[in-house]
């Protein structure tokens, strides 16, 4: 659902360019997605999204669950 999420706001973000502030609001999203390891982290930039950049991104980034954001294993199967 993670995925979804970007894709809706990178689709916000560039159908509103031209208002500036689904630019800024979207690319702060998206780099908080990266660092975030919980939900919590990113609920206030999802609900600033909802109203600046894509509302259906903003949306399913609030009901994304905190195993979407749990980090990566750096664990290599040998």
């Amino acid at each position: 659902m993670k995925t979804v999420a970007k894709v809706f706001i990178i689709i916000g973000m560039v159908a509103g360019f031209w208002m500036i502030l689904p630019l800024i609001f979207g690319g702060i999203t998206l780099s908080k997605m990266k660092t975030a390891t919980s939900r919590e982290d990113v609920k206030v930039w999802g609900i600033l999204d909802i109203f600046f950049c894509s509302m259906i991104g903003g949306i399913l980034l609030l009901c994304c669950k905190d195993e979407d954001f749990a980090p990566a294993s750096t664990e290599s199967v040998e």
